[in-house]
């Protein structure tokens, strides 16, 4: 595991910056989707809000690998490559999702997913995937 940079988790922190989750199945096909939840919750773990990922969440039951991208105007962005963690059904993490998805969307979630960070690339103009962690 790495420690996210300090500037890559104000960007994950952003509420309008752009986040999207990329996984593959069991075949190698790939998944991408945008969550809008991507957060992190410490310099070394990404959590997000399961809501509508029903191709993401099977693939992440078979192949932990997982990618995450996250940019943020003018021109801002970053890859971060880890391993799922797992979902959690309870506990704080998952009542505090529960809480500002309730109030931003009036949904209920159905867990929280966990990523543990292995890399973070730059994926800004002129960084030539650069990277950081």
């Amino acid at each position: 595991m790495v420690n996210i940079p300090k500037e890559i988790m104000d960007v994950l922190a952003a509420p309008d910056s752009a986040k999207m989750i990329a996984t593959t199945n069991a075949e190698g096909l790939p998944n991408v989707v945008p969550v809008w939840s991507i957060t992190a919750v410490d310099a070394e773990t990404i959590a997000f809000a399961e809501l509508f990922i029903k191709h993401t969440k099977e693939n992440l039951e078979s192949n932990k690998k997982v990618a995450i991208a996250v940019f943020k105007s003018p021109m801002s962005g970053y890859q971060l490559k880890g391993t799922f963690a797992g979902f959690q059904t309870s506990g704080t993490l998952f009542d505090n999702f529960s809480e500002n998805v309730k109030k931003a969307m009036n949904m209920q979630i159905k867990s929280v997913g966990l990523i543990k960070v292995d890399a973070v690339y730059s994926a800004s103009p002129g960084q030539d995937s650069k990277k950081l962690a």
